[in-house]
């Protein structure tokens, strides 16, 4: 905000101590500049993108809530990732998800995580595990982690095995299996009727978080393994090694 002629007198001394306490700050060499670029260049394949947005704050505003009412299941006694509670009304469930509350602070909340996730099918056991141990290691890292809806794993957990099956499929696509293609396109177009995403947004509209999953269909059924890798960039499902046929992620 520009000063006023009221508060001018006291602004003018400090912006100028601002000016001159400013480190100098050297310019880029050109192989500098091009090195730095690499880098980030780099760390943007490798790294897994941020997940969706919609959830994952609410998530916080949980545990902030029980906090207060002084019920907090995320401390030093915890005993299971089952904490028996729900969403208490409908903007609940839109902000953190329908389901139980789970706690990642749990000792079991891994074991718990791979019964919630069972019936989400994944191309091999080595894919699934993979998404688990990533997925359980993101939301335990924080020292106080936040409580997170069953439904909003579910929902993660199946985008990671929806990228999977479109590493398989694009797989088959390179070595000309056509029966391996057709039973991986055929998973993929079924997505829609997998439970996470259907019980989530069955239209994928509005703020859905499978919004992208029209354009990898589409991507499928024209056989086009680099549409299908911009659909899947746009949503933080394909974490590295998941899909690297794809070129998403290292091999």
């Amino acid at each position: 905000m520009a000063p006023t002629d009221d508060n001018v007198s006291w602004w003018q001394p400090c912006s100028n101590a601002v000016r001159e306490a400013a480190p100098a700050v050297p310019a880029f060499h050109p192989g500098e500049e091009a090195a730095l670029w690499r880098e980030i260049t780099a760390t943007a394949v490798a790294a897994p993108q941020s997940r969706w947005a919609r959830w994952r704050p609410v998530a916080a505003g949980v545990v902030a809530a029980v906090a207060l009412g002084g019920a907090g299941a995320a401390t030093a006694s915890v005993i299971s990732a089952h904490t028996g509670r729900g969403p208490v009304d409908t903007e609940d469930v839109e902000l953190g998800g329908p389901g139980e509350r789970l706690d990642p602070a749990a000792p079991d909340f891994a074991a718990v995580l791979d019964t919630t996730t069972a019936d989400i099918a994944f191309p091999s056991v080595q894919a699934r595990t993979r998404a688990l141990a990533w997925e359980t290691d993101d939301l335990s890292s924080d020292p106080e982690p936040s409580l997170v809806s069953a439904g909003a794993v579910r929902l993660w957990t199946s985008g990671h095995a929806l990228c999977a099956w479109s590493n398989t499929w694009a797989v088959a696509l390179r070595d000309g299996d056509d029966d391996a293609a057709k039973r991986s396109a055929a998973v993929i177009l079924s997505a829609r009727t997998w439970p996470p995403i259907r019980d989530t947004d069955p239209d994928l509209a509005n703020q859905s978080e499978f919004a992208w999953l029209p354009d990898l269909e589409r991507a499928v059924r024209d056989r086009d393994p680099s549409a299908a890798k911009d659909a899947l960039s746009t949503d933080g499902s394909c974490l590295p090694g998941l899909a690297p046929q794809l070129g998403l992620g290292p091999r």
